[in-house]
């Protein structure tokens, strides 16, 4: 990502004139500082115009997906808006959306509750953790599988507090297990960069997503299940 550029001066520059016949020296100019220095991104943070081509533009969000990955579009079947979108990695995804959050605080701290008390009520387990991004929750719940079977379904879910917005990202399948996949599958989270816009929303709206110009039938997900 290529940050813009801004000039920063000392709290005191603009209170003391220079000396006479001495030149008052030009600020130097500094990076712009963001509170996710690592990612991911919001749009005001990044020059898309530098960006290059590997960035798959879904309106509200913009993913890099790295080489063999597969992307899901997750759409709202009575609006027909997209909602979510699914990078696939073999036997591993992670399913992100993003969300408008209030100007003056995040939405993660209560997300993280929320998700701890619905995953209990489902019979399940959710335990907080630190991870790459912060406290996350690692959740265990029962499901059905394709064929009848009682299984368990495990997840990891974080959630990144952006400027009025929030990025929820939940890994699956061999994510959860296996250290490598996990990883190149943080380092797509770290590079998406959420696109906001300035229009009202309410906390919570999602940012809505649409389909890039090329589509793809897609297999299923993977569901991550163990069988009991």
């Amino acid at each position: 990502m290529v940050f813009r550029r801004r000039r920063q001066r000392g709290s005191d520059a603009s209170d003391i004139e220079a000396p006479s016949g001495e030149v008052e020296p030009e600020p130097i100019e500094q990076p712009e500082k963001t509170p996710r220095p690592d990612g991911p991104f919001d749009s005001a943070e990044t020059d898309l115009a530098s960006a290059d081509s590997g960035l798959v533009d879904l309106g509200g969000l913009l993913v890099r997906p790295a080489e063999g990955m597969r992307l899901q579009l997750q759409v709202d079947e009575r609006s027909g808006t997209g909602t979510g979108v699914m990078v696939v990695d073999a036997d591993a995804a992670v399913a992100m959306i993003a969300v408008a959050a209030p100007r003056s605080s995040g939405l993660w701290e209560q997300t993280r509750s929320q998700i701890a008390a619905e995953a209990v009520g489902r019979g399940g387990s959710a335990e907080e953790a630190p991870g790459p991004f912060g406290a996350e929750i690692r959740v265990v719940v029962p499901v059905t599988s394709q064929e009848g079977k009682k299984a368990v379904q495990a997840s990891r879910v974080v959630g990144i507090d952006g400027p009025r917005w929030m990025l929820r990202a939940t890994f699956l399948g061999t994510a959860i297990t296996d250290a490598k996949t996990f990883a190149r599958l943080v380092g797509v989270v770290r590079q998406t960069v959420i696109v906001r816009g300035d229009r009202p929303m309410a906390p919570g709206d999602v940012i809505a997503l649409r389909a890039p110009q090329r589509t793809h039938h897609e297999p299923p997900p993977p569901t991550g299940t163990l069988a009991e």
